[in-house]
């Protein structure tokens, strides 16, 4: 039955079973075990734990672990996963070994150790490809996890251990959670068969005779890079034990805290003994490793910081004799390896342990540590050439050429080399920031030329510190540096700022730019960028049909403003501004694009117009007590925005707080942009671009460099009056007056800069006067219809074409203009206007009520009419005093500002 309905087919379960055998171990792992196992502290937040990621230097704990789905997210570097992607990260294993050390990992601390033929049960024959070196390494580890498990627990039932920790001020359940501490009391051997036996005197656990090489020992498992536990260090609890430190035999192997080296590769401690590293733990110092004794720096410390490129190393030996001139040999040794290097010894006691206990504390050893330099040997000398992101290095007897380097690199540094020796070469991609990439490398080049693998190293370890310094370089070149104006930069600065018809000259210079017409608006905006430099800048948004040239206006006054001032973007994400630099939002002109922003993004326009601000809470990590926490994080904005929008609908709580302007979109604008369009090509314009329009923008640029801070006064307040039949005209009376503050500000070289003491303190001044009053007002009047009124300046104009034709049909007709039913096509037809601007603006008539849809019968078109010849009512701009009006009120109240 079943090998027909297959077909003959025969049906393979092997990948069912595979994923079979997958869910299986993962269910029999715990994965928080398994991240204590690698050395990750996690604390229990709720249903999660979070600990310090791994993989990226983490002073906050970004890392959460959801134990029941057994899964793993860094929210700061990305990395996720379950047990088997953790494993293949920490010990750089495929997937097939990471099942194979999995299989060994048991809960949550073993009281016995497997059974040798458990074990080998566990531990199945593996491929071919897989040598059997690593199987004997696997091995190993898995039961000296084990072993490391079953110390760790008999120390918390030891009392005299507890109590030697204790004296020594180590007893902190983080300390010995972190570094795994146990103790040795003799019982492992007890709980082990003739085979475990066996295999434990293997390792070094057992001596010759099974006893435990360590009892009576505090033990602290040592590590390789990866994590995997590859030995023990010992201490003895009692004074009276001749031998006080012990390893297993053989070779050192693995670190104390191995995995610092890969987080603090910039910097790390070196303590003379274990107790010594721990105790700088204690004290908050995580950048920190023990050697095996004075002269215990061996080959496991030198590998480990080359491999993770460890730039500096501070030796911390005890303060005796021993300890000083163990420090000095050390020093000359590192130093001959490219590191540099400095010493430091506890301020008081022989060793930071003692020190520990005289109640050293952390901002102590900082102070120390700030305080004294670093020595460096002078590195092996190499010439470099470069161009265009290729470099060539040449060395004694190497040539390397790099190329395809990026200007800002950080996590990795993918390049290609080619490298040339004896007529030889060889070319590869490496990722000099990777140890296993460049490792590999550094092995082929040497086998394929014929070189010191080590020569090799360490030349290209120069090598990227060359490529960081270059970068670090052009990072620091390319922040912002004042602008040093010459004197024909300030002379023609001032030939703008003290010309009484300045304004007039605006006008003029952006028409030269390309820009005709739109006194007004072209001012306006001007003004805007000028108000940067104020504590109170205004913004303004450009409100027009597509092509209408709002965008070209404000590009227009742009060019005009120096650029060290300026931000310019077209979108950007919700979270972009909060994540600019500290000062990046203080005095700045920020023009943007059509505003088709987010609601997030609508908000935080406001509040940087509003507060000055823009603020968010966030969640961190309380340093102290661990307790996650929130707080509000401030960033001051002083900036003058311009947007450009052809929405109508703007937020209106945005609306409020800008002045609302419209282009010109009449016909005879159209006509002058045509006029000055059939100049592209002409000798006037040639001479304009090469000559007038760079010593416009030139003078316009040192004219704002040349603005100066001044408190300005504005005695006109006192008699100003303004419509206030709309709730919006609060905000706009404010900003008509902030107008005026930035006519001042302008024109202050053409004003007497005055002087007042206020509290011991001298302020200079500046006054504002009539004719500032008279620029602001003229500029307020031209806009103020389109600033309070919530319609657009297209319906009314459409609204006002629609008129004119309804009278003029109805005239002919002999009925009234509310009779007179019109089409959109009639409309265009008859008034020239587009389909879109017609169709955009009379849904708006329509919705404010000034038209009416209808239909003269089925199956007709809809047609408009209006619902009564009159004029729309315009804001009553006669409430704001005219010039000539406020300067009789400020005669005759004998305030200054004539």
């Amino acid at each position: 039955m079943t090998k027909s309905r297959l077909k003959g087919t025969t049906l393979k379960v092997g990948g069912f079973l595979e994923e079979f055998e997958k869910d299986s171990i993962r269910d029999s792992v715990d994965i928080v075990t398994l991240f204590t196992d690698f050395g990750v502290e996690l604390e229990k937040k709720g249903n999660n734990y979070m600990g310090c990621c791994p993989w990226h230097e983490d002073k906050t704990p970004s890392l959460s672990v959801d134990r029941t789905k057994g899964l793993y997210n860094c929210f700061g570097c990305g990395e996720s996963g379950d047990v088997f992607s953790l494993v293949m990260k920490m010990k750089g294993l495929d997937f097939k070994q990471a099942s194979l050390f999995l299989k060994g990992v048991e809960l949550p601390i073993v009281t016995e150790l497997p059974k040798v033929a458990e074990l080998k049960k566990e531990l199945p024959k593996v491929e071919q490809s897989r040598t059997d070196t690593f199987k004997s390494e696997l091995e190993a580890s898995i039961i000296l996890m084990k072993v490391r498990d079953y110390y760790f627990k008999e120390l918390q039932n030891s009392p005299k251990a507890l109590s030697y920790l204790s004296k020594r001020g180590l007893q902190d359940v983080t300390i010995i959670k972190h570094y795994n501490i146990g103790y040795s009391t003799g019982s492992l051997v007890s709980k082990l068969s003739d085979k475990q036996i066996e295999l434990l005197k293997d390792l070094g656990v057992l001596n010759d005779k099974g006893k435990e090489v360590l009892e009576g020992y505090l033990t602290f498992p040592l590590t390789n890079p990866l994590t995997d536990v590859v030995g023990f260090y010992g201490r003895a609890i009692d004074n009276r034990t001749k031998i006080k430190h012990k390893y297993l035999k053989g070779d050192h192997k693995g670190l104390l805290n191995a995995r610092a080296v890969k987080i603090y590769s910039d910097e790390i401690i070196l303590t003379e003994s274990v107790l010594d590293a721990i105790s700088l733990k204690k004290m908050n110092i995580d950048n920190v490793l023990p050697c095996y004794g004075v002269n215990g720096f061996s080959d496991p410390h030198l590998k480990a910081f080359k491999e993770s490129m460890v730039k500096k190393i501070v030796i911390a030996f005890d303060s005796d004799e021993s300890g000083v001139t163990g420090s000095k040999n050390l020093r000359e040794k590192l130093l001959k390896e490219g590191f540099a290097v400095k010493e430091i010894v506890p301020p008081r006691g022989k060793d930071w342990n003692d020190y520990l206990l005289d109640g050293g504390e952390e901002k102590e050893v900082r102070v120390l540590l700030d305080t004294l330099t670093f020595d460096y040997k002078e590195k092996k000398p190499f010439t470099v050439d470069s161009d265009n992101n290729k470099y060539t290095f040449k060395f004694k007897d190497t040539i390397y050429r790099v190329a395809g380097v990026k200007e800002v690199f950080v996590s990795n540094l993918r390049v290609n080399i080619k490298a040339e020796s004896q007529g030889k070469s060889y070319l590869d991609n490496v990722d000099l920031y990777s140890a296993r990439s460049r490792n590999g490398f550094t092995e082929r080049l040497a086998s394929t030329l014929d070189l010191n693998s080590s020569v090799i190293e360490k030349e290209i370890v120069q090598i990227i510190e060359y490529l960081e310094e270059v970068r670090d370089r052009a990072l620091i070149e390319d922040e912002e540096t004042k602008v040093v104006l010459t004197e024909s930069d300030k002379k023609l600065g001032l030939s703008f700022l003290k010309n009484p018809n300045m304004f007039n000259q605006i006008v003029d210079d952006t028409e030269i730019l390309g820009y005709v017409g739109e006194s007004l608006n072209k001012q306006l905006i001007y003004l805007a960028a000028s108000s940067r430099l104020l504590d109170d800048p205004i913004s303004v948004t450009v409100i027009s049909e597509s092509a209408s040239g709002k965008s070209y206006l404000i590009d227009t006054v742009k060019k005009l403003i120096p650029e060290e001032d300026v931000i310019s973007f077209t979108s950007l994400s919700e979270q972009a501004l909060n994540y600019l630099p500290e000062d990046a939002l203080i005095n700045k002109f920020m023009v943007m694009g059509e505003a088709v922003h987010s609601d997030t993004i609508d908000y935080q326009i406001r509040e940087m117009l509003s507060s000055k601000e823009l603020s968010r809470m966030v969640t961190t990590k309380d340093e102290k007590t661990g307790k996650m926490t929130t707080k509000t994080v401030r960033k001051d904005v002083v900036v003058s925005t311009v947007m450009s929008s052809t929405k109508t609908d703007i937020n209106p709580e945005n609306a409020s707080r800008v002045f609302v302007i419209n282009t010109d979109e009449s016909v005879e604008q159209t006509k002058r942009i045509h006029s000055k369009q059939r100049e592209k090509y002409s000798l006037k314009r040639y001479r304009s671009k090469t000559k007038d329009i760079p010593n416009i923008i030139r003078k316009h640029k040192s004219a704002q460099r040349m603005l100066k801070s001044y408190l300005i006064i504005n005695n006109f307040v006192e008699h100003l009056t303004f419509p206030d039949s709309l709730m919006r005209t609060r905000r706009d009376h404010e900003r008509f007056i902030d107008l005026i503050s930035t006519v001042c500000f302008l024109r202050q070289y053409q004003k007497e800069i005055q002087t007042e003491v206020i509290d011991n303190e001298t302020v200079k001044y500046i006054v504002c006067d009539l004719e500032d009053y008279k620029i602001a007002f003229g500029i307020m009047i031209g806009i103020l219809s389109a600033t309070l009124m919530n319609l657009p300046k297209g319906a009314l104009t459409l609204y006002e074409e629609i008129r004119k034709l309804s009278v003029t049909m109805a005239n002919n007709q002999g009925v009234d203009p509310e009779e007179i039913h019109l089409t959109q096509r009639e409309i265009r037809e008859s008034t020239g206007l587009s389909q879109m601007f017609v169709k955009t603006n009379i849904r708006v008539l329509a919705e404010y009520e000034y038209i009416i849809r209808s239909s003269l019968s089925r199956g007709k078109r809809g047609s408009y009419r209006i619902i009564k010849d009159e004029d729309i009512n315009l804001i009553d701009s006669s409430a704001i005093p005219s010039v000539e009006e406020m300067g009789i009120l400020i005669k005759k109240s004998g305030s200054t500002g004539l």
